[in-house]
């Protein structure tokens, strides 16, 4: 597989993130914010683990224990946008948790020593100006503990997209997402019996919203991204993953009768150039000898 293909299903893993926003959002209106994640991260290890059944025999210890730290990883990312999406508003969480965009380039310069070009700062810082421009509203100079904890939030989510581009690329698929699924949910799973109770009656509209959580949102879409991310750079994986909250806009336009601004249109159209001008290479024209 190509670079520019693994891109591309990163941008329909987006896709599908914008549609599991609506049907999270409606899963919340039953469950508490921990049985959602219980329930769609262990519904998601279900099939990964039947399928890779056979391989777990030759699985050694440490290539368990990479699994677990890139489910642990995943399960602190949700948990700390779970209680600072609690603490204040949906578009500043939104902003904040897209921010690792910025982390993911200093965490590879910090740590990897890894070298990057230009044009990668560059679309990094127009992406968050984006997004900026397309969550945020008048309130969002006014910081609250939930924004410091949205902060938290996306340092995990970058740490997790590292960790699963150097663990995942030497792991097979279904085994690398059942691993993270598991931890995941089993953390999640403890968290609800420790902190929230079970719903007293639930309706069927969030039935079907867990349903394609479990399914489409959490199990295809990182099944998509594990498979993704063996070929291509965790910097272009932040960079497309940000798309979420321009999709999940616009999903919430086209079905949640919200407004789009004409600001929040620009702040569209800055996450598209900047993802586009990330992956664009230009053609080196070879010189014709006369």
């Amino acid at each position: 597989m190509t670079k520019t293909m693994a891109n591309v299903i990163l941008m329909l893993v987006t896709i599908i993130w914008g549609g599991g926003f609506i049907a999270t959002s409606t899963a919340l209106d039953s469950f508490a914010p921990f049985s959602v994640m219980a329930i769609r991260f262990i519904g998601a290890a279900i099939l990964p683990i039947l399928i890779a059944w056979r391989k777990w025999q030759g699985m050694t210890l440490r290539e368990v224990g990479q699994g677990v730290l890139v489910g642990i990883f995943l399960f602190l990312a949700f948990a700390f946008q779970t209680f600072g999406l609690q603490m204040t508003t949906p578009g500043k969480n939104a902003f904040l948790t897209a921010t690792y965009v910025i982390f993911v380039p200093y965490i590879l310069w910090l740590f990897q020593k890894r070298k990057l070009q230009r044009k990668e700062w560059i679309a990094s810082f127009l992406c968050i100006l984006g997004i900026a421009l397309l969550t945020l509203r008048q309130d969002a100079f006014l910081l609250t503990l939930g924004d410091a904890l949205s902060f938290i939030c996306a340092l995990f989510f970058a740490v997790h997209i590292i960790t699963l581009e150097r663990y995942g690329s030497h792991s097979d698929v279904f085994v690398m997402t059942a691993l993270q699924m598991g931890t995941a949910g089993i953390l999640s799973a403890i968290c609800a019996c420790l902190f929230e109770r079970w719903p007293a009656q639930f309706s069927d509209e969030a039935i079907l919203s867990l349903l394609y959580s479990i399914f489409i949102a959490t199990m295809l879409a990182y099944l998509l991204q594990t498979w993704a991310q063996k070929y291509t750079d965790a910097n272009s994986v932040s960079m497309i993953l940000s798309m979420e909250a321009l999709w999940a806009s616009i999903f919430s336009f086209l079905f949640l009768q919200e407004t789009m601004s004409p600001v929040m249109m620009i702040g569209a159209a800055l996450i598209l150039i900047a993802v586009l001008s990330m992956e664009y290479q230009p053609r080196k024209h070879k010189q014709v000898q006369r």
